[in-house]
């Protein structure tokens, strides 16, 4: 043993494996949130299942993986609501999951915004932990499951998918990859609107480290 091997400290665990308890308690929160919607659901007799895959712009991102754009809905006061609001990457993901499963397109949906909110969670804690600790990590991640307007995280809306990308995007800036910070916020910026943020603070971020 030479003397470098003496004064090295233990192996830093990987991201995941620190991760881990804020990941575990996100989904803690979740599910109590998800319980809380299944008794409410049971107590006025309708399906929790449909409120988070059938309501509002699940239904609208559905009809973009179905259709295509050019859907619109004329209200009777004359104000015309189009599909094209409803930006594309959440829907081709869904048409992706029905290609290659026997999920449909709602199902699809829920099962990319499941898996993204996880993705979120952790992507959430990589960024708090780098800059102030694991423990704040822990806390942001916490306290972004128990918002009172949670429950679109589990909804096959695209909130979680563009929390993904835009908390990953960051830890990339954080980390010095440029080339994945670019491509994560440009896919942020195909998911929602606020996504050209994400775009334009991942190219302030570079032209601050090129001229630094």
């Amino acid at each position: 043993m030479n003397d470098l091997d003496t004064r090295a400290g233990p192996a830093r665990p990987g991201l995941l494996r620190r991760a881990a308890p804020a990941l575990l308690g996100y989904a803690a929160v979740r599910a109590l949130g998800l319980l809380v919607l299944a008794l409410w659901s049971a107590a006025r007799g309708t399906s929790p299942y449909t409120l988070l895959t059938a309501r509002w712009d699940a239904l609208w991102y559905t009809r973009v993986a179905e259709l295509g754009y050019g859907y619109e809905v004329r209200l009777p006061n004359g104000d015309v609501h189009s599909n094209l609001a409803f930006f594309p990457l959440l829907p081709w993901l869904e048409r992706l999951v029905a290609a290659v499963s026997p999920l449909s397109y709602a199902d699809g949906g829920f099962l990319v915004s499941v898996l993204a909110s996880l993705a979120a969670a952790g992507g959430i804690f990589a960024v708090a932990e780098r800059l102030y600790g694991p423990r704040a990590g822990v806390c942001a991640v916490l306290l972004w499951a128990a918002l009172p307007v949670g429950i679109v995280q589990s909804m096959a809306y695209s909130e979680s998918l563009f929390t993904a990308l835009a908390a990953w995007s960051l830890y990339a800036v954080l980390t010095g990859r440029w080339v994945a910070a670019g491509l994560l916020a440009a896919c942020a910026g195909l998911t929602r609107p606020v996504g050209l943020a994400v775009v334009a603070a991942v190219w302030a971020a570079g032209l601050a480290a090129l001229l630094r």
